[in-house]
């Protein structure tokens, strides 16, 4: 065990001890500004005959005596001798605790002062903080070797845990006035893993000053009681910050989504995650291919997409192509077709595994790939369910798989300022479920899909063909939306041009979709 104090330690065989003061005593506390009211205060006494076994002979000795709670009888006494000289002992059979320890159980515990040897806790009383907010440690840090146990924060202070267990876990507010030199802080340290960051303080002592005790004998009591109340910092608990700590963020970047008649119904942004779910086949990658599509050409930001079911040639292109010109792709000319496809080059980046397995890895690498050298703004997946599943050998149901993955994908929005995209199948509906319009929760897999995202999107067609004719009426269920410059939850009714491949609006129809 190391002690704060420099000095050697040893046990006395059988001192003579009195609960009075010696002149001698008397001495040695005057010239380190303590006064006799103070050590009354802390009850220090005297001692004779105390073996020393450095100093290989016995000496008269200051004694600091150590009391626990309703026990008039010192539990732990500790001896230097009255001349000054910087040796120590404490005698035989001792058991260590918090010098103090029962005058502040009995105190208000609102704020602990705590220090690293006994003249500094009467330098802290002689400068007037009360008695009862005054601890110092018996024996300083507690030495690390490594080897077994040291992971253990309570190894080396089992008076620290006694003292929590005694009362002293009731306190608000720990100050520590240890001292400024290494043994001192890795003690602050130590401290702070026990007592918890979040009610820690701690002083920073003046340059040339050590402790407690030499800042009172260089600047007097007033000055010492003003220093450890008022300059006293808070330990930085990583996390936690006021509203003045935090930059200001750049406003989010708001696209509207190229339908006029949804006014401000539904807008997409970045930083940003958004899913899109429906059953196959009711037009969610038709919707959002368009939506993407009116986003690059109204606001000139290049798109990412990753496509599993939905090849980027000639399906997609089939899609761009249409929108880009305004009519069917069977219909174009062949410079129609060589100008839709200069633009969608320049716009459109396209993310396509070699051996199509890929996994969230993969897919973020690439995306960030696409962010930094092409400049992509919006980022799709389309759909998730073709991503493979590794855990890492994590022991993780599919919810918590989900969940980190959302949270992963999440980050990485926000890190590059992008809107990510998520196209997602729902489960499997049989029976009653069978027809109805699914819930962001219905996504295979899990609950977070609702929970992570910042908006929720549903397409949904009531009906796929009325006899022998293909409906084209289409609903998109806003379901999410976390923050009001994105819109709010709504239903917006769409139709299916087959003439232009393309979707329009039909909200101003009469009548409406329906449930």
């Amino acid at each position: 065990m190391a002690t704060a104090q420099s000095g050697t330690a040893g046990t006395a065989p059988g001192p003579v001890v009195s609960a009075r003061t010696t002149a001698a005593v008397e001495g040695l506390a005057g010239n380190r500004g303590i006064s006799h009211r103070t050590l009354e205060q802390l009850r220090v006494g005297s001692a004779t005959g105390v073996w020393f076994g450095s100093l290989k002979e016995k000496r008269d000795s200051i004694a600091f005596r150590y009391f626990e709670p309703n026990n008039p009888e010192p539990i732990y006494v500790k001896f230097r001798p009255d001349d000054g000289e910087k040796v120590f002992t404490s005698q035989k059979g001792g058991r260590t605790c918090f010098y103090n320890l029962d005058a502040v159980l009995a105190g208000s515990m609102e704020t602990v002062f705590i220090v690293e040897g006994e003249f500094d806790a009467a330098a802290l009383i002689e400068a007037g903080v009360p008695i009862d907010a005054v601890l110092s440690v018996p024996t300083g840090a507690s030495e690390r070797k490594g080897g077994d146990g040291e992971d253990d924060p309570i190894r080396g202070y089992r008076y620290v845990a006694e003292a929590l267990a005694a009362g002293l876990s009731k306190a608000k507010r720990f100050v520590f006035c240890g001292d400024s030199d290494a043994v001192g802080r890795s003690l602050r340290q130590d401290l702070v893993n026990i007592l918890g960051a979040a009610r820690f303080w701690f002083v920073d002592w003046p340059q040339g000053i050590k402790d407690a005790n030499e800042f009172l004998l260089a600047h007097g009591r007033a000055a010492l009681k003003s220093y450890v109340t008022e300059k006293a910092k808070a330990w930085p608990v990583t996390g936690i910050y006021r509203m003045g700590d935090f930059p200001e963020p750049p406003p989010m970047v708001l696209w509207n989504p190229g339908f006029p008649e949804w006014e401000s119904k539904v807008r997409l942004g970045c930083p940003a995650l958004s899913v899109v779910t429906g059953q196959p086949g009711h037009g969610k990658t038709n919707l959002f291919a368009q939506i993407v599509f009116n986003i690059v050409r109204d606001y000139d930001v290049p798109a990412f997409i990753t496509t599993f079911e939905t090849r980027a040639k000639p399906h997609m292109r089939r899609i761009l192509r249409s929108l880009h010109s305004g009519k069917l792709e069977k219909e174009m000319s062949e410079e129609e077709e060589r100008r839709a496809d200069r633009w969608i080059h320049d716009r459109y980046l396209w993310g396509q595994h070699e051996d199509d397995r890929p996994d969230l890895g993969w897919w973020l690498d690439r995306a960030e790939a696409a962010v930094i050298r092409g400049g992509a703004k919006l980022i799709q997946l389309d759909p998730w369910n073709r991503l493979e599943t590794h855990r890492d050998g994590r022991k993780e149901s599919e919810t918590e798989f989900i969940g980190r993955c959302l949270t992963e994908i999440y980050k990485f929005a926000v890190t590059f300022n992008v809107h990510v995209q998520i196209l997602a199948h729902p489960a499997k509906m049989d029976g009653k479920q069978r027809g109805r319009v699914p819930e962001l929760e219905d996504i295979s897999g899990s609950k977070n899909w609702d929970n992570r995202v910042d908006q929720g999107f549903v397409v949904h067609r009531k009906k796929m063909f009325e006899g022998s004719q293909r409906c084209t009426e289409a609903a998109l269920f806003y379901r999410k939306s976390r923050f009001p410059e994105l819109g709010h939850p709504c239903q917006l009714n769409l139709d299916y041009d087959l003439t232009k491949g393309c979707y329009r609006s039909t909200d101003y129809d009469v009548g409406g979709y329906g449930r």
